[in-house]
C-alpha cells in the first residue's frame, strides 16, 4: 500500500466531509435536473437550495461523530449506528425523490418497508442503473469513512475537540437561512429530509368537545332521484398514474396517449375531472366509496391504509347486490400490498382477481408482480368471452404498469414515456376488442387515472392547468349514447363516481353540495376536496364557478384557511365539512414501526 507524506494525508473526518460532499453534489444534480424543469429557472438560482439544506445534514453527522469520539465504547457504537442511519436515510430520500418526485416521509418508510417483495420490484431496477448505482456506491464509501472517523476515541486531553465537531451543527444548519434567490413551485424539493419531515399538521387531534360536536352535526342535505335507465354492464378502468400532462388532447403538452385521445374524441369525456387523492389507495377510496380520502390522526404513520373507509356512500355495493348485479375486481397488481384484497372484500366485491391468476402463468413480471397491462386486458376479454354471467355487472379494472419506475414486463424499455405509450397502445386494443364484441351496444366503460403521476409538475403544466394541476386527471366515457358527443361540461371528481354509476345502472342516486353526478342527469357538486401529497397538512378546495382553488391547513381545532373564498358561507360550509368528515374517521394507532418489526418476526 502506498504511504503518503503526512502533510498530504487526509484524516478520516476530512474524507468523510469530501465523500458526503459527493453525495450533496449528486442530490444537487438531481434537484437541478428536476426543479429547473419545474420552475423554468436557471441552474444558478437553484444552487443554494439543496446545498444549503444538506449542509445541515452534514452538521448532524459531524456532531454525532464528535459525540461518538468523546463517548465510552458502548455509547460510541450506538452513536455511530445513529450517524449511519442518518446517512442512509439521506440516500433513501434521494432515491424516493428520483423515482416519485416527492420527499421521503418517515411514516411512509415504516408503512411500506415491510413488503420487501413488492419494494424490490420497484427498487432493484432503479439501483441497477445510472444514478441509482452511483448513489449506492457513494453512500457505501461515505459509510466507511463515517465509521472510521467515529470509532477513533479521543483521549481525555483531546475531549475539547468534540466541541469543534458539535459547533459544526449550528454553523452548517444556519446555511439554510441565507438568501435563496428564487421561489420554487415544489417548496420541499430542495429541503433536506430532516426538515421536510417536520412539517405536518394532520396528526393534531380535535379536542373532545369539538369532535363530539362535529360527529353529531348533520350530514349535508341530499337530493335523490330515480333513474329511468335499464340496468347495464359497467366497467370502471383505473389506469395507474394517468395524467393530463400525458395527453395532447387534454393538456396540449406531451403526446404519450394518442389512443386515449382518439377514444375521447370518438366518444366523450369530462371537461374538468379531479382526483380526490394523491396515491392509488386514495383514488380507490374516492372512486369505490364516494369518500374523500382525508388523513385522520396518524394516517401516515399507520399500516391501516383503508381504516375508516369501508362503508361506501349510498350503500353502493349493497344496492348492486339487491338487484343481483355482481361486483368484480380485476388487477395486475399484488392485492396483498397494503391489505387491498381484504378491503375490497369488505366493501362487497363478489369476485376479486390479481396477478396470481393462471392466465398469467409464465409471463414476465414487472413492479408489484405485474404481468403487464396488455395481459390484464386479454384476461378481462377472456372473462367476458367465457365466464361473464348473464345480465348487467359492475367490474373494476386496475392497471399498474405505469407506476414508477415505469418498468414494462418483458421489455428492455423503461421510463415514463415508454410505459405510457405501451399502456396507451394496450388500452386502444382493449377498446377495439370491446367494440368488436358489441359491448358498447348496452355497456359503458369509464376510463380515468387513480391520481396524477408522481412526477414533477413542470412550468408548462402549471401554466396550462393552473394551481389545481396536481389534482387533475383525465376521464373518458365510452358508450353508445356518448359516441360523438361533446365533453360533459363542468367540474367533476372521483367521489362523483358512485352516484353516476348508480344512475347509469338504473338505480336510485343522490347528490349534494359535496358529491355530484356526471352520468344520466348531470349535477355538479359545489365543492371538491383534494388532500395534497407534497404538503401533507393541506387540502386543495375547488369551488364551482371559481377559477382558482383555495387551500386549507389541517391542524385539529386550529384548522383554518390559508387562502379563503370571499363568500363567507362557502368558507364556513367547506371548512365545516372537512372537519366533520375527519372527525368521523377513527384515530389510528401509529403502528407502522411495530408492524414492520412484527412482519419480520423480530417481535411477537
Amino acid at each position: 500500500m502506498v504511504t503518503l507524506p503526512a502533510r498530504l494525508r487526509l484524516g478520516p473526518t476530512a474524507l468523510l466531509v469530501l465523500s458526503f460532499a459527493a453525495c450533496m453534489g449528486l442530490r444537487w444534480q438531481l434537484t437541478v435536473a428536476q426543479l429547473a424543469q419545474a420552475t423554468a429557472c436557471t441552474r444558478d438560482c437553484l444552487v443554494w437550495g439543496a446545498i444549503a439544506y444538506d449542509a445541515g445534514v452534514l452538521g448532524v453527522l459531524l456532531a454525532l461523530v464528535g459525540l461518538a469520539r468523546a463517548s465510552p465504547p458502548w455509547l460510541r457504537w450506538l452513536l455511530t449506528v445513529c450517524a449511519v442511519a442518518v446517512l442512509w436515510l439521506y440516500a433513501v430520500d434521494m432515491a424516493v425523490y428520483d423515482l416519485f418526485s416527492f420527499r421521503l416521509r418517515m411514516a411512509d418508510l415504516l408503512k411500506y418497508a415491510g413488503d420487501f417483495s413488492s419494494n424490490a420490484t420497484v427498487a432493484l431496477p432503479y439501483l441497477a442503473r445510472g444514478r441509482g448505482l452511483l448513489l449506492v456506491a457513494i453512500t457505501l464509501l461515505t459509510s466507511v469513512f463515517l465509521v472510521y472517523a467515529a470509532k477513533r476515541a479521543l483521549t481525555s486531553k483531546q475531549r475539547k475537540r468534540a466541541l469543534v465537531y458539535l459547533s459544526a451543527l449550528p454553523i452548517l444548519w444556519a446555511f439554510r437561512y441565507l438568501p435563496q434567490g428564487a421561489e420554487y413551485i415544489h417548496q420541499d424539493g430542495y429541503q433536506d429530509y430532516l426538515s421536510s419531515n417536520l412539517q405536518n399538521g394532520t396528526d393534531a387531534p380535535f379536542s373532545a368537545a369539538l369532535r363530539t360536536r362535529l360527529q353529531n352535526a348533520p350530514a349535508p342535505a341530499q337530493t335523490c332521484t330515480p333513474s329511468a335507465r335499464k340496468a347495464r354492464p359497467v366497467i370502471l378502468l383505473v389506469v395507474e398514474s394517468l395524467s393530463l400532462h400525458h395527453s395532447q388532447k387534454f393538456a396540449g403538452l406531451k403526446d404519450y396517449t394518442p389512443a386515449l385521445d382518439r377514444i375521447a374524441s370518438e366518444y366523450s369525456y369530462l371537461e374538468s375531472f379531479y382526483a380526490n387523492g394523491f396515491t392509488t389507495d386514495g383514488g380507490l377510496i374516492a372512486l369505490l366509496t364516494g369518500h374523500v380520502p382525508f388523513p385522520q390522526v396518524n394516517r401516515y404513520q399507520s399500516t391501516n391504509t383503508f381504516a375508516g373507509y369501508d362503508k361506501p356512500q349510498q350503500d353502493f355495493f349493497a344496492a348492486l347486490a339487491r338487484q343481483q348485479v355482481p361486483a368484480l375486481y380485476f388487477t395486475s397488481a399484488d392485492l396483498n400490498f397494503l391489505g387491498t384484497r381484504g378491503w375490497l372484500k369488505n366493501l362487497g366485491f363478489s369476485y376479486i382477481e390479481g396477478p396470481e391468476h393462471p392466465a398469467y402463468t409464465g409471463l414476465p413480471r414487472g413492479s408489484f408482480d405485474d404481468p403487464g397491462d396488455a395481459a390484464l386486458y386479454r384476461r378481462l376479454l377472456q372473462w367476458l368471452d367465457r365466464e361473464r354471467p348473464a345480465g348487467p355487472f359492475f367490474a373494476v379494472v386496475q392497471t399498474i404498469t405505469t407506476h414508477p419506475p415505469f418498468a414494462i414486463p418483458g421489455s428492455t424499455q423503461h421510463g415514463e414515456e415508454a410505459a405510457l405509450r405501451y399502456a396507451d397502445a394496450a388500452l386502444g386494443e382493449f377498446v377495439a376488442q370491446l367494440q368488436a364484441r358489441h359491448f358498447f351496444d348496452d355497456g359503458l366503460l369509464f376510463i380515468t387515472g387513480d391520481h396524477r403521476s408522481m412526477t414533477l409538475l413542470d412550468a408548462q403544466e402549471k401554466a396550462r392547468l393552473g394551481p389545481a394541476a396536481p389534482a387533475r386527471v383525465p376521464a373518458v366515457v365510452v358508450s353508445a349514447e356518448h359516441r360523438g358527443q361533446p365533453p360533459v361540461a363542468g367540474q367533476w371528481q372521483q367521489a362523483d363516481a358512485i352516484p353516476s354509476f348508480l344512475a347509469t345502472m338504473g338505480l336510485f342516486s343522490c347528490t349534494s353540495a359535496f358529491q355530484g353526478r356526471f352520468l344520466e342527469q348531470p349535477v355538479q357538486a359545489r365543492f371538491i376536496f383534494h388532500p395534497l401529497g407534497t404538503q401533507r397538512g393541506q387540502v386543495l378546495v375547488k369551488i364551482k364557478d371559481q377559477e382558482s382553488p383555495f387551500f386549507v391547513r389541517l391542524a385539529g381545532d386550529d384548522t383554518a384557511w390559508i387562502t379563503a373564498p370571499s363568500d363567507t358561507q362557502d368558507a364556513q360550509a367547506a371548512l365545516q365539512e372537512i372537519n366533520r368528515q375527519r372527525a368521523l374517521l377513527p384515530d389510528l394507532e401509529a403502528n407502522a414501526a411495530r408492524e414492520l418489526l412484527r412482519f419480520h418476526q423480530w417481535i411477537p
